[in-house]
Order: C-alpha cells, then structure tokens, then sequence
C-alpha cells in the first residue's frame, strides 16, 4: 500500500504536471503519476484534454507577441481610457 499512496496525486498537483508536461517540462516520474491519476479522476482528465487541445490550437494559430513598443502604447491607451488604438 505505501508504494500507491508514494504515487498518488492532488487535483491541484495534477494540474500543475499536466501544464508542465505540456512544455516538456515534467519527469518520467511526475508523467506516471499524472497518468495513475487521470485514469481514476474525470475532472483531471477532461482538464489534462482541455489544456492539450488549447496549446495544439494556440500552436496552430501562430500568434505572436507585442513587441515592448506596441506594449507601452497599448498601455498608455488603458491609462488614459481610449478603447481604440490608431495603429
């Protein structure tokens, strides 16, 4: 029994691995436990096809980042209350 509890994973450690196995960035061991645990939890599971699904569409969708200029302009806009941009 102390080798299955020395597996077991939180809902909330769950979530955690699964957004790091999503960048790559989970351990065998830590991707085993994930796996033990989404096969008894559904809500974990449903999160764990959610979260892969965003990243593939994200990936897809290749988008890019504000560069620092656009940023500040962006939030010169907000300070001042303008909803709209000129660029």
């Amino acid at each position: 029994m102390k080798g299955i509890s020395i597996m077991k994973l939180s809902c909330r450690e769950a979530a955690s691995v699964c957004n790091k196995a999503e960048y790559k960035e989970a351990n065998l061991r830590e991707k085993l436990r994930l796996k033990l645990h989404l096969f008894f939890c559904k809500t974990c599971k449903d999160y764990y096809q959610n979260n892969r699904k965003l990243t593939g569409l994200i990936k897809k969708a290749d988008i890019k980042p504000c560069s620092a200029e656009q940023k500040e302009i962006f939030k010169q806009h907000m300070k001042n209350g303008n909803s709209k941009t000129t660029e």
